[in-house]
C-alpha cells in the first residue's frame, strides 16, 4: 500500500494487485485487451520455492497471549489517525506498535512516566506516530503527534493511571499546566518540544476503561495550532474508542451477567490467505516491519494507512472499494468487494509507485498476473511485486529477486485455492 521503502530489515511500500487487471510483460504494464493480461497460468509451471501453497487452516480462538496480541492488533482501526487530527501529518514513523506493557510505553512517554505504579494495571493498547514531510523542516514548519490509547482493568486503573502520568510529567523541567476551554476531562501539559525552538502539549484523558494520550508538537512560530489540535485529537479519539468492540474481561463478564464469548480470530477469513512468516521468524523479529507485533495480522482501513506513504488517499481508496479487512504477514493481503475494486487498487497504487521514482522489472517466470517494481535505496536494491486473483491482491517485498518471485508465484497459487465469496 505504498508504503515507504525501506529495504533493509524495515522494508515497507505497500501496493495491491486485483483480478483481471492490467499486467506486466518484462515489467512494463499492459491493459486488459493484451493477451498477457488474461493469459491462463499453469501453476504448476510457477517456482514457489519453499514457499507453501495452501491456504492456512482457520485460527480458531484465541488464547493466553494471543487474546492480548489480537485485541491490540482489532484496537488499531479505532485509534485516529494523525492525518485526521492535522491534514498534514502524512509522513509516518515510530514508535507505531502494539502496547502490550509499560516497557512498550516507555518508548513513547519515558521511563518517569510510563513506570507510574497504576500503569501496572495495563492490558494492551496501539500507539500511531507521524510527522509533516521532511520537506517542511526546511520551511520551519514542522510538526508532529504521537497518539496511542492503553486499555485498563478497570475505569478506576485508567483514572488512576491517566493522573499519575500527568504527575509525572508535571515533575519535569518547564513543564506546566495548560487549562484548554472544552477540555475539562483533559490533564493538559505544555512540555519544551525536543529540539530547540520548539513547543508540545501532551493531553491525558481517562475514558472508561482507557487513557488517551497526545503529544503534538510544532515550531514556536506555529504553537497557535496546539490546543486546536489537542482538543480535536481528544474529541476524536473518544468517539472513536467508543465503538471498539473490546473483549471483555472476567470481571467485566461477571459484572454484567454475560457468559464468555470465544474470540476467534481471523474472523474475516483473509489471514488465512496471506503467505505467512513461520512462528520462528517472528518469534526471532525476522520480519519486514520494525515490530513483530504488527504482523500476523488483521486491520482496517485507517490502521492500514498508518503503513502507507499517502495515508489520507489509501484510507479513502480502501474505503471505498471496500477493502475492510487487510491482512498483513509474509504477504499482505487485501480484497475488495469487486475484482474491478480491485483492480482499481492495483493501478492506483502501481502508478503512485511509479511516479515516486521505482522502475519496472519482469514479473516472475510463467506469472503475467504480476507487476514489479524495484528501486535502490542507501546502495540496496529492494524489489516489490504484486499479484492478483478475483477479489484478493497481495505485495510482496524484499531484497532479493529470485526470492521475491518465489513468494509471489506461492502467493498466486494460495489464491487460487481462497474463497471468492469470504467476507
Amino acid at each position: 500500500m505504498r508504503r515507504k521503502h525501506v529495504v533493509a530489515q524495515t522494508v515497507s511500500l505497500f501496493a495491491v494487485a486485483a483480478a483481471l487487471a492490467g499486467c506486466t510483460v518484462d515489467g512494463n504494464a499492459v491493459n486488459d485487451s493484451d493477451p498477457a493480461a488474461n493469459a491462463v497460468v499453469d501453476v504448476k509451471s510457477l517456482d514457489t520455492g519453499k514457499y507453501p501453497t495452501e491456504p492456512r487452516k482457520p485460527f480458531g480462538e484465541a488464547t493466553g497471549d494471543e487474546v492480548v496480541t489480537y485485541d491490540a492488533q482489532r484496537m488499531a482501526q479505532y485509534i485516529v489517525a494523525p492525518f485526521e487530527i492535522d491534514a498534514d501529518l502524512t509522513n509516518m514513523g515510530l514508535p507505531m506498535q502494539v502496547l502490550y506493557s509499560t516497557t512498550n510505553v516507555r518508548a513513547v512517554v519515558g521511563d518517569d512516566v510510563a513506570n507510574v505504579k497504576a500503569n501496572d494495571a495495563i492490558l494492551y493498547g496501539y500507539v500511531v506516530s507521524a510527522s509533516t514531510p521532511d520537506e517542511t523542516i526546511r520551511a520551519g514548519t514542522k510538526r508532529e503527534l504521537n497518539n496511542f490509547v492503553t486499555r485498563y482493568i478497570t475505569p478506576a486503573d485508567a483514572t488512576a493511571a491517566a493522573n499519575q502520568m500527568a504527575d509525572a510529567y508535571l515533575k519535569r523541567p518547564k513543564a506546566t499546566t495548560v487549562r484548554v476551554d472544552g477540555m475539562s476531562g483533559s490533564r493538559v501539559i505544555s512540555v519544551p518540544g525536543n529540539t530547540n525552538g520548539t513547543t508540545a502539549l501532551v493531553s491525558i484523558t481517562a475514558h472508561n476503561t482507557y487513557v488517551l494520550f497526545t503529544y503534538y508538537q510544532t515550531t514556536d512560530a506555529q504553537k497557535d495550532q496546539l490546543q486546536p489540535a489537542i482538543k480535536k485529537a481528544v474529541d476524536l479519539q473518544t468517539a472513536l474508542i467508543d465503538q471498539f468492540p473490546a473483549t471483555p474481561t472476567k470481571a467485566e463478564r461477571e459484572a454484567r451477567n454475560q457468559p464468555k464469548k470465544q474470540l476467534i480470530m481471523d474472523q474475516n477469513h483473509i489471514l488465512i490467505y496471506a503467505l505467512p512468516y513461520t512462528d520462528q521468524e517472528i518469534k526471532d523479529a525476522k520480519v519486514k516491519t520494525p515490530n513483530p507485533g504488527n504482523v500476523r495480522a488483521v486491520y482496517g482501513p485507517r490502521s492500514m494507512s498508518f503503513f502507507s506513504s499517502d495515508p489520507p488517499a489509501d484510507f479513502r481508496l480502501l474505503n471505498e472499494v471496500g477493502s475492510t479487512a487487510n491482512a498483513m504477514d509474509r504477504a499482505t493481503v487485501y480484497r475488495a468487494k469487486t475484482p474491478e475494486g480491485a483492480k482499481k487498487i492495483m493501478d492506483t497504487f502501481e502508478n503512485s509507485n511509479r511516479a515516486r521514482g521505482m522502475k519496472p522489472v519482469p514479473a516472475p517466470p510463467n506469472l503475467p498476473a504480476a507487476r514489479c517494481l524495484s528501486e535502490v535505496t542507501q546502495n540496496v536494491t529492494g524489489y516489490w511485486c504484486e499479484v492478483s486473483y478475483g477479489r484478493y491482491v497481495a505485495e510482496l517485498v524484499g531484497t532479493d529477486p529470485k526470492d521475491v518471485y518465489q513468494q509471489t508465484s506461492a502467493q498466486y497459487v494460495i489464491f487460487t485455492k481462497a474463497d471468492q465469496k469470504a467476507n
